[in-house]
């Protein structure tokens, strides 16, 4: 593999190792920009769906075609009523407007689906090579920072959300007081973010605590 290839990975907290911090920021923009779409999620489904449509489409045209050039169609489109409804129907028609809609509204929704960038696989983590490309599972970053939290004295439970600039953590404990608890889950968490270094920059860490009821 040669050094300008694109490493990318992708793992789960429990083996996966921690990066260094970068020590000049997060990274420029165009580094960021290149690793969010190497994680972007590709339109998979919707690129099949529309290839089997039109290739199924296409073999009934194409066996229609063959049969009727050799004289015996078989029948599996009804050719007949299809010509008699394009000779009578004239440009200016009402239903002719209805299928040019119809066509470009879909055409447009095809469009809209291919161009819009779905939800990222992973955070993408800084990394001291520009030409390697790191990425922590959102799943496996939302188990790693909840044991963060855990680890916090007082704290039984955590839950976290990840998003690209949040950090939502809903902790539990049975302290009867739990003043200040929030700031302490907050600073363990916000270390360990700071350990994986996402390009993006830190996200915002919310945290909320509730007292848990024996």
């Amino acid at each position: 593999m040669s050094a300008s290839t694109e490493q990318i990975r992708t793992a789960d907290t429990a083996d996966w190792p921690i990066p260094p911090p970068p020590p000049t920021g997060t990274g420029d923009r165009r580094t960021l920009r290149r690793a969010t779409h190497v994680f972007r999620p590709r339109r998979v489904v919707p690129a099949t769906i529309v290839a089997l449509v039109l290739a199924v489409v296409a073999a009934l045209v194409a066996v229609e075609v063959i049969g009727g050039l050799f004289g015996s169609p078989p029948g599996l489109l009804p050719v007949d009523r299809l010509s008699s409804l394009g000779r009578q129907t004239h440009w200016n028609d009402s239903l002719t407007f209805t299928v040019c809609g119809l066509g470009v509204l879909l055409g447009l929704l095809l469009l809209f689906l291919a161009l819009k960038p779905g939800r990222p696989r992973a955070v993408v983590l800084t990394s001291s090579d520009p030409q390697v490309v790191m990425g922590i599972e959102s799943a496996g970053m939302s188990r790693h920072l909840a044991r963060a939290a855990e680890s916090v004295p007082g704290v039984s439970s955590a839950q976290v959300a990840v998003s690209a600039r949040k950090v939502r953590v809903a902790a539990s404990s049975s302290l009867r007081d739990t003043a200040g608890l929030d700031e302490q889950i907050r600073a363990a968490v916000t270390e360990r973010v700071d350990e994986l270094a996402p390009m993006a920059g830190r996200p915002h860490v919310r945290v909320s605590v509730r007292r848990r009821q024996d």
